[in-house]
């Protein structure tokens, strides 16, 4: 019972992400049409709203990773299984929202969606491989002094 406490951050991110869902279509669209012209206005950029949204999905997906990492090696997983279920994890959790997406007016739930959120999940498990990979060199240089 002391590991779910682990799972805590990833509880809060999901919470966090079906708030969003719970969205209208056109109270998501008003947010992501600020952030393009926050960008444009102060960063000089003209950049599309769909760039703006889908990058936003990906990246609050890496994060959902990353706490699922977290979660499951406090855990105890062995290495390999972290990032199986973290991933794993995110990839249920995108089908569960977009299926939840079906039930928000003016909102749609894709399989496209799942899979660049679930890419997210990806890009995160790439990075925790790529953080082990370094860390696992860096130990076994340090030995061979």
């Amino acid at each position: 019972m002391k590991k779910i406490k682990y799972f805590i951050p990833s509880i809060l991110l999901m919470i966090i992400i079906f708030s969003f869902s719970s969205q209208t279509g056109s109270e998501s669209s008003s947010l992501s049409s600020q952030i393009v012209l926050w960008i444009q206005n102060n960063l000089h950029i003209s950049i599309p709203e769909f760039i703006i949204r889908k990058g936003a999905h990906m990246s609050e997906y890496a994060v959902l990773t990353f706490s699922f990492v977290y979660a499951f090696y406090k855990s105890g997983f062995a290495y390999k299984r972290v990032l199986l279920y973290s991933l794993m994890a995110t990839f249920f959790y995108a089908c569960s929202d977009e299926a939840h997406q079906l039930f928000v007016g003016g909102r749609a739930g894709q399989l496209r969606d799942v899979f660049i959120d679930t890419s997210g999940g990806v890009i995160a498990i790439v990075c925790v491989y790529l953080i082990y990979q370094f860390i696992i060199k860096r130990k076994n240089a340090t030995h061979i002094d």
